[in-house]
């Protein structure tokens, strides 16, 4: 799933909706999510991918400020 989320991350995803649906279907394709679960798995996976965001996001401004010194 890292990968997964690195790839969204990447491409200047931000995490809302269309992220989420966006991140099921990648991560449908390598895993099977029975279809009354879908939205469950996009509560969660999204979830997961707001903290990776965020941490991304600390880390880059972290190096951004590292750079200016």
């Amino acid at each position: 799933m890292n990968n997964i989320f690195e790839h969204a991350y990447k491409e200047g995803k931000i995490p809302d909706s269309e992220t989420g649906k966006y991140l099921i279907s990648q991560l449908g394709e390598v895993n099977y999510i029975p279809p009354n679960s879908v939205r469950d798995y996009e509560y969660a996976v999204l979830k997961m991918y707001q903290e990776y965001y965020e941490l991304m996001e600390k880390r880059k401004k972290e190096r951004e400020s590292s750079e200016e010194k």
